[in-house]
C-alpha cells in the first residue's frame, strides 16, 4: 500500500526527548511534513509563525514553560486557538496523576483533540491525528478520546 503524503498539512511535534521525536518523525513524516520544537517557547514561536495543521505536544518540557502552559497560550490566541492539539505524554505515570481531556477542559476551559499516554502505537497516534484533522480539532467532550 502506497502512503500518500499530504503537503498541505504540516504537523508540529513538541518533545524534548530525542527518541520520541525520532519516533514521531518516522510515524508522521510518512504522511505529513513535520517540524519540531524542543521547548515551550520555541513551540509557541513555531506555531505562530507557521500555523500548523495540528500539534503533537508533550507536557513535560524543559525550561519555564511546560506543555500545559503552551496549550493554554495557543488556545487563548485567536491565530492559534483552532489548531488541534494532541497531548502525548508520560505525565500521569511520572506524576502519579489522573489528567485527561475532561479535566483539562474543566481546568483550562479547552480540551485537547486527544490525550494519549506514552508509549503509544503508531496506528493509534495516526488514528487520533487523522480524527483531529478531519474534525478541525473540535471534539465532543466525554466521548472517551483519551
Amino acid at each position: 500500500m502506497k502512503i500518500r503524503r499530504d503537503h498541505t498539512r504540516t504537523i508540529l511535534i513538541v518533545d524534548d526527548d530525542a527518541e520520541w521525536r525520532d519516533f514521531l518523525f518516522r510515524v508522521l513524516g510518512e504522511r505529513y511534513p513535520v517540524q519540531y520544537a524542543t521547548n515551550g517557547e520555541d513551540a509557541l514561536r513555531a506555531a505562530r509563525r507557521t500555523i500548523p495543521a495540528a500539534i503533537v505536544l508533550d507536557v513535560m518540557l524543559p525550561g519555564g514553560m511546560d506543555g500545559f502552559m503552551v496549550f493554554c497560550e495557543l488556545k487563548e490566541s485567536p491565530e492559534t486557538r483552532d489548531i488541534p492539539i494532541i497531548l502525548l505524554t508520560e505525565v500521569n505515570r511520572v506524576m502519579e496523576s489522573e489528567v485527561d481531556s475532561l479535566l483539562l477542559h474543566r481546568y483550562f476551559g479547552s480540551a485537547p483533540a486527544a490525550f494519549l499516554e506514552k508509549p503509544v502505537s503508531p496506528d493509534r497516534l495516526l488514528e487520533e491525528l487523522e480524527h483531529a484533522l478531519g474534525g478541525n480539532g473540535k471534539h465532543v467532550l466525554g466521548i472517551g478520546r483519551q
